[in-house]
């Protein structure tokens, strides 16, 4: 019975980590939507703004009886200028120059980077299965990039910007992972967010802000939603997930990306899905079912 227990609980830990990976997957094509409209720092500074308008409402009695020392001030501000300062920035200038689909591959390998950061600093062993399943899945991307040609694709600023992106959230995962063994992940979600934003303040274009009052209140409405729902309360609840499944477990979840995005670039801007990027997604799928499906080697301290 208590293993049926554990399994169910890492099952819901599993379905908010898809549910939140749903969200940032569509998220490339309504980002390369706003980006048409708004200037990329202007989107990352409104969203940050409603998004700590969010968490201030469910993060607040955690965030008042919390007392943090130098160290964990250090980790909140190194996270929140990665993970969310420069994360939000080039996530948004990337998608001037790239396509949704093209971005959303890109950032699937930050599982990858992510167990192999893992590995290094945290001293996590995997099982070679693992390994093979994460090899799968980066197959898939690269099936899908390369529209299954396998040659190395041409790589531009945004194909650059995407990548920054995905190396920052990595970092940002596992500084979460870190930071949630004497944090709450309430105190993490906002400081971070808050951080974040103030970091983000002297880089924008503020001349910019004429030309975005003009901008049609359906986008406005767009931008707002979106900021909430897949910044505000999908981080929150990923963050959450982390402390209980652990970074590189579950970041391998990302490795979906590319199939949503592809779906809603269908669905929403008529982007027609090939054949390689079809196969390419469910190889994705395919090693994300092998890794996660793998245990992790136990070490020395849990033996005992």
């Amino acid at each position: 019975m208590a293993g049926e227990r554990v399994e169910r609980s890492q099952m819901k830990l599993y379905l908010i980590g898809l549910f939140c990976v749903i969200a940032w997957g569509s998220n490339f094509v309504f980002g390369s939507i706003l980006v048409e409209q708004f200037n990329p720092g202007i989107i990352a500074v409104i969203r940050l703004l409603f998004i700590l308008m969010f968490l201030y409402s469910v993060t607040r009695l955690q965030v008042r009886g919390m007392r943090i020392d130098k160290k964990g001030w250090l980790l909140l501000i190194v996270g929140g200028l990665i993970g969310v300062s420069f994360n939000q920035w080039s996530f948004y200038a990337s998608l001037q120059y790239t396509d949704p689909v093209t971005a959303s591959l890109i950032l699937a390998l930050s599982p990858i980077v992510t167990v192999s950061l893992s590995v290094y600093y945290l001293k996590e062993k995997r099982r070679l299965i693992f390994w093979g399943g994460a090899l799968i899945g980066l197959c898939g991307v690269w099936l899908v990039i390369t529209e299954g040609t396998w040659f190395v694709p041409s790589i531009g600023r945004g194909e650059l910007l995407i990548a920054g992106t995905m190396l920052s959230f990595s970092v940002f995962l596992l500084l979460v992972q870190h930071m949630s063994k004497t944090m709450s992940v309430g105190v993490i979600t906002w400081y971070t967010n808050l951080i974040g934003m103030i970091g983000l303040l002297p880089f924008v274009s503020w001349k910019a802000i004429p030309s975005t009052l003009e901008v049609d209140w359906t986008y406005w409405l767009l931008l707002i939603v979106t900021a909430i729902v897949m910044h505000g309360l999908c981080t929150y609840l990923w963050n959450g997930v982390i402390r209980e499944a652990g970074a590189s477990n579950i970041a391998l979840l990302l490795n979906l990306e590319p199939f949503i995005a592809m779906i809603f670039s269908y669905v929403i801007l008529q982007h027609i899905i090939s054949l390689p990027q079809l196969i390419g997604g469910f190889i994705i799928i395919l090693g994300i079912t092998v890794s996660l499906r793998t245990p992790q080697v136990p070490t020395m301290q849990d033996r005992s």
